[in-house]
């Protein structure tokens, strides 16, 4: 039994370290999305970076959302949403969107040359809005459920619903804006929020066997 815990909190503290380590990656990338790199056409979809770059952020950026996901999955281990059946759901529905998102980014990369108004540009166009509203729903939902459920201790709680909340509010915005400079902030804010969600994550053990003592 000890050793299934100690398998448990290990895999849980990767999880969160995984998560972090999400937050570090995203943000040179966020960086780059807001500049531009060599003559790239305007209604090109890979603008502002040409088509060999753009391939190579898609595949890092599905790499950042996979680690960012496993920090959704860490708080599910962690009993984050307490006994909310709901916010549970939401939770997995946070990790389902960060899951499309590393498809939508994949698909993106391999149409770098394409135009912005081709079909395939508005498929994976709405492929992002898609399963951007899905984690933000998500997002939304589970960390309310996060919140209300008082398992998470101190302030990073409110975390998870910031992710969410920053989705909505900046990031969704700021595509629609075509601004690269609202774009750029947009993504660094969204991507820095993994960091110490994923750290909390991973020095939450010891909150979660608090909480299950004093019920």
């Amino acid at each position: 039994m000890i050793g299934s815990d100690t398998h448990t909190n290990t895999s849980t503290r990767s999880l969160g370290l995984a998560c972090a380590a999400s937050g570090l990656l995203a943000a040179p990338l966020a960086i780059l999305a807001g500049t531009r790199i060599g003559e790239v056409p305007d209604a090109q979809w890979s603008y502002p970076h040409p088509t060999g770059l753009f391939l190579v952020e898609g595949l890092l950026l599905v790499v950042v959302h996979l680690l960012q996901a496993a920090g959704f999955v860490g708080a599910l281990r962690l009993g984050a949403a307490g006994n909310s059946g709901v916010g549970r759901f939401a939770l997995w529905a946070g990790v389902i969107g960060l899951l499309g998102l590393s498809v939508a980014e994949l698909w993106s990369g391999l149409i770098g040359g394409k135009a912005n108004d081709s079909s395939a540009a508005t498929t994976v166009s709405t492929v992002f809005g898609i399963t951007s509203m899905v984690f933000a729903l998500g997002a939304i939902v589970g960390g309310i459920a996060v919140v209300r459920a008082g398992v998470w201790r101190g302030p990073w709680k409110w975390t998870i619903l910031a992710t969410g909340v920053a989705i909505i509010a900046l990031v969704t915005p700021a595509n629609i804006s075509g601004s690269l400079p609202f774009r750029q902030t947009a993504l660094l804010i969204w991507s820095a929020l993994f960091v110490p969600l994923g750290l909390d994550i991973a020095r939450g053990l010891a909150r979660r066997a608090e909480w299950r003592a004093e019920r």
